[in-house]
This record gives structure tokens, C-alpha cells and sequence, in this order.
């Protein structure tokens, strides 16, 4: 009788192959170990932009965003309006599960992305809401646990059995911390509260587990089991800065306490694989992947960008693929798997046919049987049933998104639902956009990034992803006034000369590209994006030896550059050793198969080498990723001469005419139509603004206030002095604005004097009326916001933005949070603001200000005091008595 066939995927979320093979080395990990023994095992490359929902979601259908629909971690409700997680509502196409289920195939899920609500699976399904568990104290047992939000199982019944297995962060011991933390004892856990977030990792990563292996023992009838862990992503964007080498800035206490936890997270997930493996049984294939990986070396970022989802600095495009078992030939020479092949090669596995409109390929090379591969035009010829969106109560739903903004893969979602729902849709265009420039498609991205960079003008991002789109579909015009706005507001840095570079190198002149990457490589000599650029302009300038110096550099930097094998490729080529240029083409492939200047080398080397077969298949394939390219046509067109099939060779030579009479006649047609597009949408647009501006107009006179009033302001940026001026105003007998919510503590033993208020005042401008006669302070983030028909004065506090951040960064560690961005981004951005919001109050007539340095006022504050009786004369009531506030023993982190 023949045996069932079992296909067991794991996914580990940012495993790296860096990481792993260090561990292999120090011994251990049986599991990747005994996967490989055998086994197929090669890089993964991953798709952009590298957010979880989208690419676990690609691995599960074999489609890329645009068409799986799934383009952030959260999404607006259709029906409530509000933010939600993303849920099984959100997926536009059918998963290989579901696929599989239509074949009679019986199927396991655990923990899947975007399965929230998920219906009717022909086998067991628990979401990706299970591990999340909130609400628990350190006393609750796990009857007690509240039961799993409705939508989290299928069947329902479920719960009754999984309720129970779901892991407390409370249960998370010092013995299972051990391995974690071997010096653990080090930890003032009332101070340092980094230890909570990795039991709140663990607990849910071992709640998947629970459930994947309750289901493999308990309903063992199951063909395919897919289950997914999250952890090692969480926990390596909290630690890996602890990770050795130790890295710059990272205190010798602190690496000291954590530098094992990236380590020891791998090991228990390999622990964990080698139990999925000993229930599935030596029968199952075993498949391992990995979305991405995660820089853990030199590589790591200095800092990271305070945007959403800016963390994904961090990850590597190259993940984990390892499969073993039934059907799976032992190899490591896969060249360009992808995330989008996961699916076709599971459904080759189940012997079942590959839609045609599936954007990945089957891994043959990792296949015992190689022959022809059966396909259907789509999987999707039956609609999909209309799936059940994840039922959250407001509390589940607020808690699960505080933890994405917690680990910075979105922003904190505005108390205005409106505004919350129109930043949501933003960020979603902005990812869809990312997808679309990633399979090339420019012009399908253009209408998404005009109203990105429309609705947040200031994210350099976004403008910055315009203006190469602009340059991409040769609308140079734009591109330059788009670069213009970005460029004044990077000012002098490396992004900028990044960008200037970029622009000239698209206008053709190479020699100023060059010029500006050099002042750019001066400031930043391991840039990967400036070696890369000027490896291209090198080439195009014919400066063969830089090229070839610039490449081997960048490969020292990063071995995953596409772009430094492919200048090796072209150097090798021109020095005459066509076989070391079919290895540097093919590393370039392993790294990303749809690289059509790749698969376009590789086939001129090998037409050097006479190897016609070969190159004909090497150029087809670069052919399949872009159908217009002239290189390619006439290298093909030279294949088919020498092979002596001349009717191909015509039909080539028709192509290449036919490709340069497009290239010359239609490109000023296509910029005119695209300029029209461009033209309406603008049009489009102002309609929509005076529209929208015409309905709230009578709202507005009703909300203007009956009289110019003054207010009297301290302002300056987080942890730079304001709560002392607060004091010292106090102090001279004005009266200040608070309601003492904020208590006194060891950052501020004085007390912050704050009112809870102010933080709305974005939403609601007005609400400052109600601080009048009264001190009242309001960061310096916050002050656009103030109606500009009152009149203010302001005193404003400046502090070195060095000491700034390090008080930011004690404060974040004592409450056990951890910064968005490294201490350099952040004393950057921070410094920048600062210059800006302060040219800005100088220049408004409805503003008195002061500014006030910070350690003048502790160290020698008689100048600052006399300036403070001066500003506000006679509503300065006792400014004999000022001084007594200053204390400068609570003067802490000073510059050296």
C-alpha cells in the first residue's frame, strides 16, 4: 500500500543563514543539522517591502502583494471605518492550503498571517491572533486565561481544547530565561525592563508550538501542516544590538547581560523543529523557510529610520530554504529560489498542477523528479468564498496594534478615526507602491506615490521613491522638483549626495554622478548605496579598474550585492575569462533569479564559452523578466545564427528592429500620456481639496475664537530642560497649567508639571484657550499646531542634542522600552528639528521668544535669569525667588 504523503512547512520569521552556520559550527542544532544531512538547502530571496504580512502571505499563495491584497499589518475596516489587523478577509486569492483542500487534501494551520476569521479549511486552522495572550495576571491559571478572540479557530470548537495550552509571559521562569540570560542575576529588574518583552516573545512563540503539536499528535489525518513562528524577528529587533560583535555604543554591562539571546532564541526553535519532526514522522517532507534574514554583523544599521515599519533596515534579503524528505533530492546548488516558489513547489510535491498566473517557479532543482511540470491557468477559476474578517473587541484590537507600534512597524494610530484610517490607507499605498517598483512595474506605482508624497510631503521617503519613479519613466522634469523639495530638507548628508548622484547619473552625466558619490563615500566609506551606484557609473565611464576595485570592496562589504557580481561579471568579460563569468553571473542568480541583467551576462559569457544550449536558456530567461531589452535580443539573435536556425534568428532581428523603432518614436508619446495622467490626478485632486474644504468652511467659522488672546509657552524638545523652567517660573510666581497626572520621579525628582491635555492639541487646536493667564508647556513637536490667530510667548530650552538623546534613551531603558531609532539617527533628526523649529518661531510675528540654553541656566544662571525678568517684566511677580529651583547636582548626562 502506498504511504500517505505528508508535507510538513515551517516558517521561522527573519532566520538568517549567517546566524545559523555559526551555530552549526559551535555544535548543536540537531534539527537544521539532520534537515541539511541529505537535504536541499540554498539562500531564499525575499521580496520588498519586507513586511511580515505581505511576505508570509506571498510564500502562501506564490503571488506578490498587488494580487494577494495584503499590504500592511493593518487595514481599514470597510464596515467600522476603524483600524484593524489585517484578517483572512484581506487575501484577494487563494492560499496553497486552500488549493490543496479543493483536491481532498486535509490541511493543519498554526499561526499563519492574515488568517484571522478563516473559514471552512478542510482540516484545522488556528490564527495568527492565538499566541497573542493579554489580559492575564501573575496569578491566573490557564482555566482562568480569557478565551481566545471569536475567529481564531476553525472549527470553533476548538477552543475548548486550545484555550488552556495558550502560554503566560508570567510562565517564562528564571530557569527557562537561563540560556538567555546566563548573567541574568545582573538585571535591576525595577530599573531595566528589557527581560518583559522577551517573555511576551517566548510565551507566544511557545503558544504556537502547543498548538501545532496538539494538532500534528491529536489529529494526525492531515496531508499538509503549515505553522508559522514569529519570534526570532521580535527578539532580534530588541536585542540584536547585544548580538556579538559588540557594537559601537552599546555599553559594556549591557552586552555583557545579552549578548546570548539571539542565540539561544535559534536553539530553542531548532528544539522546537526537531519535535515538529519527530510527530510528523521520517514519511513527511520536511520544508524550512525564512521571509528574510536579519543583519547580525558589520552590516547591522548605525541607525535606523524613524518611519513606519523603518525597523526593516534591519533585514537581510536573503532568507532560510531547507527541505528534506520524500520527492526532495540532497543538493545546495538551487540558483534564485524565491519566496514566490514555495507554493508551486509544494503543489508539484502533491503532484497537483501550478497556475499560470503564480509569479514564483517550482525548485526543480531541488525535486527528485524533474520532468515537465503540469499547469492550469489559475487556481482562481472558482471564486473564493467571501471569508469571515477577524472578530477583535476594540481591547483585542488596541492591544495587538500597541504591540506593532511597540516594535515600530507602524505609528501610533491618531485618537482621530479619521485620521487613523487615512494614515493606515497611506502606508498601505506606500507598501503597494514598494511591490509594484520591485517587479518593475513604474508606471502602475506613479498614481501611488503622488498621493503619498501629497499627503506627507515631509517623509524624504516618499519623496525620494517619487522622484526615482519620475527618473525611472524618464519624466526628468518632475524628478528634479520632487529631488528638490527632499534635498532641502536632507541637507548636508549622505542621502543627499546619494540622490544628487542620482540625478546626474540619469541625465547621463556620469562625471558629476561620480563626483557627488565621492563626497558621499567621504562621509560614509562602506555605503553599500553609494559603492553600488558607483560601480555603475565606473563601468559607464569606462574606468574598468575602479569598477572591478569598487566591486570586490563592495562584495568584502556586503557578499549579497547583486550589483557588485554582476560589474564582476562585465569586468571578466572585457578581460577575456568568460568561465570566471559564468560564476560570478550564476552567484548573482542564486541571489535573485528575476535579475534580468543576470540571466543576460550569464548568457553572453557561456556564447563565449560556444556553449549555445546554455546561453539560449540563459537569455530566455532574461527575456522573461524584461521582453524589450535590445542586449538581450541580438545576444539571442547571435545564439540562433550560430545554432543555424535561421528563421529564429529573423524573427529576432525583426524584434530588435522593432524594439529600437519603440525606443525612438513612442518615447515622447508615452511621456506625453503619462504627463496627461499626471495632469488629471492633480486636477482630480484639487477638486477633491475644495470640495472637502467648501463642506468644513462653515464648521470652521464656528470653531474661531471670539478674541485674540496670549498665551505664555515653555517649549523645547523632550528631556531638555522644560520641566526646570517650569520650576523656575513657578518659583517667580507665575501660575502654571497642570494637573499633576505625571508624578515626580527619578527622571524628573521635581515633577514634570505637565498638563495631559496638550498632547491633543493636533486634534483639537482650541483647547488651548484654556491656559490662559497660565504657564503651560508644550514640546516643541507640537507648536505647528497652536492657531496662529492668538499671539505667544515663548521660552524655549536648547540642550545639546547629544545630552538630549542620552536622557531620552535612560528614561526609554528604566521603563523597559526600547528607542525606535540608534542614539546617532536620533541626536541627527533631533538636531534637525531643532534648527528648524526654531528659524521658524523667529520668523512669526504673532511670537515673542527666548531661548534659553540649558546648561548656562544650571552651571551660571544670573545671565538667564535677568533675560527671564526682562522678557516677561511685570508678569514676573517674584523673580527674586527664580533661583531657589535650580538644583545642579539633577544636571545628569552631560556632554564630556
Amino acid at each position: 500500500m502506498k504511504k500517505k504523503k505528508k508535507v510538513l512547512l515551517v516558517g521561522w520569521d527573519s532566520a538568517d543563514w549567517k546566524i545559523i552556520n555559526s551555530l552549526l559550527d559551535e555544535g548543536g542544532m540537531h534539527g537544521i543539522r539532520s534537515l541539511m544531512q541529505g537535504g536541499a538547502y540554498c539562500n531564499l530571496a525575499t521580496l520588498e517591502p519586507q513586511l511580515s504580512p505581505l511576505l508570509w502571505t506571498s510564500i502562501a499563495t506564490g503571488k506578490t502583494a498587488q494580487h494577494h491584497g495584503v499590504h500592511g499589518f493593518t487595514e481599514v475596516d470597510p464596515i467600522s471605518g476603524s483600524v484593524v489587523p489585517v484578517s483572512a478577509a484581506t487575501r484577494k486569492c487563494k492560499t496553497v492550503w486552500e488549493i490543496l483542500g479543493e483536491s481532498g487534501l486535509r490541511t493543519h494551520i498554526v499561526s499563519w498571517f492574515a488568517t484571522q476569521g478563516e473559514r471552512e479549511v478542510n482540516g484545522k486552522l488556528v490564527s495568527n491572533m492565538f499566541g497573542h495572550l493579554n489580559g492575564v495576571s501573575r496569578d491566573d491559571e490557564p482555566e482562568d486565561y480569557p478565551p481566545a478572540m471569536p475567529g481564531t479557530y476553525w472549527p470553533e470548537n476548538l477552543a475548548e481544547e486550545l484555550n488552556p495550552l495558550r502560554v503566560s509571559p508570567f510562565e517564562i521562569d528564571v530557569d527557562i530565561l537561563q540560556p538567555f540570560l546566563p548573567r541574568g542575576n545582573k538585571i535591576d529588574q525595577e530599573r531595566d525592563r528589557r527581560i518583559n518583552p522577551l517573555r511576551k516573545f517566548l510565551a507566544e512563540s511557545y503558544s504556537v508550538h502547543a498548538a501545532a503539536t496538539y494538532l500534528m499528535e491529536s489529529d494526525s489525518d492531515w496531508d499538509f501542516m503549515a505553522v508559522y513562528y514569529r519570534a526570532i524577528d521580535e527578539i532580534s529587533h530588541h536585542f540584536m544590538h547585544y548580538h556579538p560583535p559588540k557594537m559601537d555604543g552599546i555599553p559594556e554591562d549591557d552586552f555583557e547581560i545579552y549578548q546570548h539571546v539571539v542565540n539561544a532564541t535559534y536553539r530553542v526553535h531548532d528544539m522546537m523543529l526537531q519535535r515538529l519532526m519527530q510527530i510528523a514522522g521520517p514519511e513527511a517532507t520536511v520544508i524550512l523557510v525564512s521571509d528574510h534574514g536579519f543583519h547580525s554583523d558589520h552590516l547591522r544599521p548605525v541607525f535606523t529610520p524613524s518611519v513606519p515599519a523603518g525597523i526593516t533596515v534591519w533585514h537581510r534579503n536573503q532568507g532560510v530554504f531547507i527541505a528534506k524528505g520524500a520527492g526532495i533530492e540532497a543538493t545546495d546548488e538551487i540558483y534564485g529560489a524565491g519566496l514566490l516558489d514555495i507554493t508551486p513547489t509544494i503543489l508539484r510535491l502533491f503532484d497537483q498542477p501550478i497556475g499560470k498566473d503564480m509569479e514564483g517557479r517550482v525548485l526543480l532543482e531541488a525535486l527528485t523528479e524533474k520532468n515537465a511540470i503540469e499547469s492550469i491557468p489559475s487556481w482562481e477559476k472558482t471564486p473564493a468564498k467571501p471569508k469571515r474578517r477577524g472578530s477583535l473587541s476594540p481591547e483585542e484590537s488596541e492591544a495587538l496594534l500597541e504591540q506593532f507600534v511597540a516594535l515600530g512597524y507602524i505609528n501610533d494610530i491618531a485618537a482621530d478615526s479619521t485620521e487613523a484610517a487615512t494614515e493606515t490607507r497611506v502606508e498601505n499605498q506606500w507598501s503597494l507602491a514598494r511591490s509594484l517598483l520591485y517587479s518593475g512595474q513604474h508606471e502602475s506605482a506613479l498614481p501611488l506615490l503622488e498621493d503619498c508624497h501629497i499627503a506627507r510631503p515631509d517623509r524624504t521617503d516618499f519623496a525620494q521613491a517619487l522622484a526615482r519613479t519620475q527618473l525611472a519613466l524618464g519624466l526628468k522634469t518632475e524628478a528634479e522638483e520632487t529631488l528638490g523639495i527632499c534635498l532641502r530638507a536632507l541637507g548636508d548628508t549622505t542621502a543627499a549626495y546619494i540622490l544628487q548622484a542620482h540625478i546626474a547619473y540619469e541625465k547621463g552625466d556620469h562625471e558629476e554622478a561620480i563626483a557627488h558619490l565621492e563626497t558621499a563615500r567621504a562621509q560614509s566609506p562602506q555605503s553599500v548605496p553609494v559603492l553600488e551606484l558607483s560601480c555603475r557609473a565606473y563601468v559607464i565611464l569606462k574606468r574598468w579598474q575602479e569598477a572591478w576595485d569598487t566591486a570586490e570592496l563592495l562584495l568584502s562589504i556586503d557578499p549579497s550585492s547583486i550589483q557588485a557580481h554582476n560589474i564582476l561579471t562585465r569586468c571578466h568579460l572585457r578581460e577575456n575569462n568568460p568561465e570566471v563569468a559564468v560564476e560570478t553571473a550564476l552567484a548573482a542568480i542564486g541571489l535573485r533569479f528575476s535579475s534580468p541583467r543576470a540571466h543576460q551576462l550569464l548568457g553572453r559569457a557561456l556564447i563565449e564559452l560556444g556553449r549555445w544550449e546554455e546561453a539560449e536558456q540563459a537569455l530566455h530567461n532574461a527575456l522573461r523578466f524584461d521582453l524589450s531589452d535590445i542586449q538581450t535580443l541580438q545576444a539571442l539573435k547571435t545564439v540562433y545564427e550560430h545554432k543555424g536556425e535561421i528563421a529564429k534568428a529573423m524573427e529576432f532581428e525583426g524584434a530588435i528592429t522593432t524594439a529600437q523603432f519603440i525606443d525612438h518614436q513612442a518615447e515622447i508619446g508615452r511621456l506625453d500620456s503619462l504627463r496627461d495622467g499626471i495632469a488629471a490626478r492633480a486636477k482630480k485632486r484639487h477638486a477633491e481639496r475644495r470640495a472637502s474644504e467648501k463642506k468644513t468652511s462653515v464648521l470652521d467659522t464656528k470653531d474661531q475664537p471670539l478674541r485674540e488672546m496670549e498665551f505664555t509657552l515653555v517649549s523645547g524638545l523632550p528631556r531638555s530642560g522644560t520641566s526646570l523652567m517650569m520650576q523656575v517660573l513657578r518659583a517667580g510666581g507665575m501660575e502654571l497649567m497642570h494637573d499633576g497626572k505625571r508624578v515626580a520621579d527619578e527622571d524628573n525628582p521635581e515633577g514634570y508639571w505637565e498638563w495631559e491635555g496638550v498632547k491633543s492639541l493636533k486634534q483639537n487646536p482650541r483647547l488651548i484657550e484654556q491656559a490662559e493667564g497660565k504657564v503651560i508647556k508644550v514640546i516643541s513637536a507640537l507648536l505647528g499646531h497652536l492657531p496662529t490667530s492668538h499671539r505667544y510667548r515663548i521660552v524655549f530650552m536648547k540642550r545639546p542634542a547629544e545630552e538630549v538623546v542620552a536622557s531620552q534613551l535612560k528614561m526609554l531603558a528604566r521603563n523597559g522600552l526600547k528607542p525606535r531609532s540608534e542614539r546617532e539617527h536620533l541626536i541627527q533628526t533631533q538636531r534637525t528639528h531643532l534648527d528648524q523649529t526654531l528659524a521658524r518661531l523667529q520668523n512669526l510675528k504673532h511670537v515673542e521668544l527666548l531661548e534659553v540654553n540649558y546648561p548656562d541656566l544650571v552651571s551660571a544662571p544670573e545671565g538667564t535669569l535677568q533675560a527671564l525678568e526682562e522678557f516677561f517684566g511685570s508678569s514676573l511677580p517674584m523673580p527674586q525667588n527664580m533661583s531657589v529651583a535650580i538644583r545642579p547636582e539633577l544636571y545628569r548626562n552631560q556632554s564630556s
